[in-house]
């Protein structure tokens, strides 16, 4: 019995060894086996095409022409004189020919014919333009006549997107539709420009402007000492040869009057009124119209032009101009150096600046399909180039000015809270600043009869405005 249970173990140890050998090897080979299955299925794949996935098509535009009108345009399609105007000019060529369709400017009239025909070519219900771009004084009667297409409603228009300026969005905003838009910040606008030989000339430093505006020590009351001295009488025939100021009316008592915090229209509880009658508006108008009772304003030429006062600065006859920054244009060709610094504060406000955004609208005759191409369109064309996200927004103005400090200093300034401001007088359609400047420029009548002259009459625009009889 017990050899045959040496035998059994013996059997059994036997099996057992035999077992784990044939289970070892059936593993080893199982495995060659999957290994060789991945290799020849990987083959396999790698000899077959793979089948794209189906891509959109891009948006055809069937050659359409989208027009965009202004006032201004001379020649549509300008040849680049940089870089970024070349890249520009390349990339909208790019997403033209993708998407097929054109996109060109085109002048439509002067600036005063300009409201007219927008307006006129809408109601006839065939626009002059696919998008009008609108100065700050003519948006006010084509929203009120409900000439303009609610934009907020196309679906190719993102308002959430940063390049859209939503300042202007808010004020193009009425009751729940959005009627106008404009893209990036503010564009820089009110200012003095000054006259360096003319400074230099009367013994002042032709930096002083800029050093004042870094002090903050910019005030009227240097403005007008600077006036004064620069007028002078070179030939002795008791008529100043140089005057110290001439400017644009609307312009230089604009200064005056958000410069000491005050403003034409002001809105209260839902409602614009007549601001023109508050102390500090008066104040204003009061210290600008001094400069010209004590002879520092440069009188208008007899027989000359309403805008004389821009060759009178180019020619060296004043020191000093308030008006917009884009009169750089005007000075680029001047045989003198000049500046730009802020408008002065006066006792009761802060150094300031206006701005008077172009707003670009759409014309609400339009049908869905037409519309939304040519948001379509304008979108894209008011993308920033590709290459020039990180760009610095002062860059473009270096060529535009004669120093360097009007774009490290003046212009970052109009952007700090405290020193910018948004007129309301250009939603009132019917009125203009020019109803209480051309006779304080004229001489006609005193600032507190010019403000009289206009109450009844802008009252009743403004009730107008306030949907009230």
């Amino acid at each position: 019995m017990k050899g045959n249970w040496k035998k059994l173990w013996g059997f059994l140890l036997l099996s057992s060894i035999l077992l784990i050998s044939l289970t070892a090897c059936g593993k080893k080979e199982k495995g060659k086996e999957t290994d060789n299955s991945v290799v020849e299925n990987g083959d396999e794949k790698d000899d077959q095409t793979p089948t794209p996935e189906p891509t959109e098509a891009p948006k055809d535009l069937k050659g359409t022409t989208i027009v965009i009108g202004d006032w201004w345009t001379t020649d549509p399609n300008p040849e680049p004189t940089n870089k970024r105007e070349e890249d520009t000019q390349r990339y909208r060529e790019e997403f033209m020919e993708k998407y097929n369709f054109t996109i060109t400017r085109a002048n439509l009239g002067t600036f005063t014919e300009y409201a007219e025909i927008v307006a006129t070519s809408i109601m006839s219900g065939n626009p002059e333009a696919d998008i009008f771009v609108m100065h700050a004084e003519h948006i006010a009667a084509p929203l009120q006549q409900g000439l303009l297409y609610p934009l907020e409603t196309l679906e190719n228009f993102d308002f959430t997107q940063e390049k859209w300026n939503q300042q202007v969005k808010e004020m193009m905003t009425m009751n729940g539709h959005t009627y106008g838009m404009a893209t990036g910040r503010m564009e820089p606008r009110l200012g003095v420009f000054w006259n360096k030989r003319l400074f230099e000339e009367a013994g002042i430093d032709p930096n002083l402007p800029y050093d004042l505006q870094a002090k903050g020590e910019w005030t009227w009351e240097v403005l007008e000492d600077l006036a004064k001295r620069c007028t002078r009488d070179l030939d002795n025939d008791g008529v100043p040869d140089v005057y110290g100021i001439a400017s644009f009316s609307k312009d230089f008592f604009r200064g005056c009057v958000f410069s000491n915090d005050a403003k034409f229209i002001g809105y209260e509880d839902s409602k614009f009124y007549n601001a023109t009658g508050e102390p500090n508006f008066l104040e204003a108008l009061e210290w600008g119209w001094s400069l010209y009772e004590k002879g520092y304003h440069m009188p208008q030429p007899e027989g000359s032009e309403w805008d004389w006062f821009i060759q009178a600065f180019i020619d060296g006859k004043v020191a000093m101009q308030c008006a917009e920054q884009y009169k750089v244009g005007t000075w680029k060709d001047m045989d003198d150096d000049w500046g730009f610094v802020i408008f002065p504060k006066g006792p009761k406000g802060e150094m300031m600046t206006v701005f008077t955004e172009n707003t670009v609208v759409m014309p609400a005759t339009l049908d869905k399909e037409r519309a939304e191409d040519v948001a379509f369109a304008y979108n894209l064309y008011t993308e920033t180039t590709p290459g020039y996200e990180d760009e610095d927004w002062k860059t473009q103005y270096y060529t535009l000015f004669r120093d360097a400090r009007a774009v490290e200093e003046t212009l970052p300034l109009f952007y700090e809270p405290g020193h910018g401001t948004i007129s309301l007088l250009a939603m009132i359609p019917g009125i203009d600043y020019g109803d209480v400047t051309y006779d304080l420029d004229a001489g006609a009548l005193s600032p507190k009869e010019a403000v009289e002259k206009v109450q009844a009459q802008w009252q009743a625009h403004i009730n107008a405005s306030n949907g009230e009889e």
